[in-house]
């Protein structure tokens, strides 16, 4: 399911896990029920696995991470493992080839490298462009509004905090850490 395989990549410099990222994104949930597995980009391994209708669209801004800034649009997916059900990112554009090299080898993702570009039209408003060989791969519309309120994950059982991936006949398990602030957002348009 890469657009690009491995062999094709610049050469990237591996940072070790663990990492710690500063940033900020958007979280949207989407009703996906009639989707097929084709159109989820989801690997042969996961197929008539997934569990329930929900979809997730991220979009994250990283400022820092242990391979330097980037930016990144995924979509995941909650599907059954032998383990339980679990998230798992089913397709992912990252804007750095050390973002994309890093993810694939230490947790198993599925990320390609596209350019990524942001309009901030107002302090409470991003426009997000996604490309990928001169052909616009995602345009988004985002607005966020009201009070930030303080967050942390450390509330949340391990088992919703844990993503899962399936890649090269293995099994990678990630469970993420945040804390920050979180407030209501809009997803005024999107075309994919």
């Amino acid at each position: 399911m890469l657009l690009t395989q491995d062999e094709h990549l610049p050469t990237a410099k591996l940072c070790a896990p663990p990492w710690t990222v500063q940033g900020s994104g958007y979280v949207v949930l989407l009703r996906a029920g009639q989707l097929s597995d084709d159109e989820l980009f989801v690997p042969p391994s996961l197929r008539g696995k997934r569990h329930g209708e929900t979809l997730s669209l991220l979009f994250f801004d990283y400022a820092s991470t242990a391979c330097g800034p980037y930016r990144e649009l995924i979509v995941a997916a909650v599907f059954d493992f032998a383990e339980g059900a679990f998230s798992s990112i089913t397709r992912a554009y990252t804007s750095t080839h050390d973002a994309v090299a890093n993810s694939r080898h230490h947790w198993g993702t599925p990320k390609d490298h596209a350019e990524i570009a942001v309009e901030r039209p107002s302090d409470k408003r991003d426009q997000v462009v996604v490309r990928r060989e001169g052909h616009v791969v995602a345009e988004l519309d985002l607005e966020h509004s009201g009070l930030s309120i303080p967050v942390t994950t450390s509330v949340l059982p391990a088992d919703l905090r844990t993503m899962v991936q399936h890649w090269r006949g293995e099994q990678y398990s990630l469970t993420l850490n945040a804390k920050g602030k979180m407030r209501l957002a809009k997803l005024k348009r999107a075309n994919f």
